[in-house]
């Protein structure tokens, strides 16, 4: 393997460096930046993936942030991002929608790390593409919001019916189904029944988004196994990290 990966640190050490060593153990080549933005800047072009591990997010960090934000909108890198939960959390923050690929909190699992590293290689062209979803709800109103938020982000279709998203799923295969609970003629989860009754759509994931937020819809749903379960009341930015948690994870599990 004669790969190379980025890794930008904020602060050298132990850890850094056992991180850098198993990179490098598992046959990549590393081009390891201590936070400077004209060393990044230099090397923006050096790899489709960048591994930063974060310190503090402090003024020098945020500055690395901004550098890395933008380049990967305009160059659609595959950003890992290695740190304590506030760090990370401060990072997305900072971050557009969608830049971060997948994180890691410490301590890290270093085997797991090399492992979807390697997998990463192999998948940065899916990583990159631009994923379609379908929104499914007979919410008009809350489908022209959801449209708004996702647009850009992601390619998004809607329609507000079981119905019409059956007769959509026999032309075209998005890479995610979002779907409301409360639907008249079939609800939420005889759609999603249906559809994993055929090997042309069985394999879509699904999440249920939803006002349905009392236990025992919430035990209904989750009997059918949905591959997530969210609430049309989650902010908009909580619910785009989850979206984007979801594709990297999912790009993950079907390697």
């Amino acid at each position: 393997m004669s790969e190379t990966i980025v890794f930008i640190y904020d602060e050298p050490g132990y850890m850094v460096q056992t991180i850098k060593h198993n990179i490098e153990e598992a046959g990549f080549d590393v081009i390891d930046i201590n936070s400077d933005l004209t060393e990044i800047e230099r090397h923006q072009f050096a790899s489709d993936i960048i591994v930063y591990c974060l310190g503090n997010v402090e003024i020098g960090s945020r500055r690395v942030l901004k550098c890395l934000n933008g380049m990967c909108l305009e160059y659609r890198k595959t950003l890992c991002m290695i740190g304590e939960s506030n760090s990370l959390r401060r990072a997305k923050e900072a971050c557009d929608d969608g830049i971060i690929t997948v994180s890691y909190k410490r301590p890290l699992d270093v085997r797991k790390f090399i492992s979807d590293l390697k997998i990463m290689v192999g998948t940065r062209i899916e990583y990159a593409r631009k994923k379609s979803i379908l929104l499914v709800d007979d919410d008009y109103d809350f489908l022209q919001i959801a449209y708004t938020w996702f647009d850009g982000v992601y390619n998004v279709d809607f329609v507000n019916s079981a119905k019409e998203a059956m007769k959509y799923l026999s032309e075209k295969k998005p890479d995610l189904i979002l779907l409301d609970h409360e639907m008249p003629k079939m609800n939420g989860y005889e759609f999603m029944s249906e559809i994993r009754k055929s090997w042309k759509t069985s394999d879509i994931p699904v999440i249920f988004l939803t006002g349905k937020d009392d236990k025992e819809s919430v035990i209904q749903i989750l009997e059918k196994k949905p591959d997530g379960y969210l609430l049309k009341s989650t902010p908009k930015d909580q619910l785009l990290e989850s979206i984007d948690d979801f594709f990297a994870n999912h790009i993950l599990k079907i390697q």
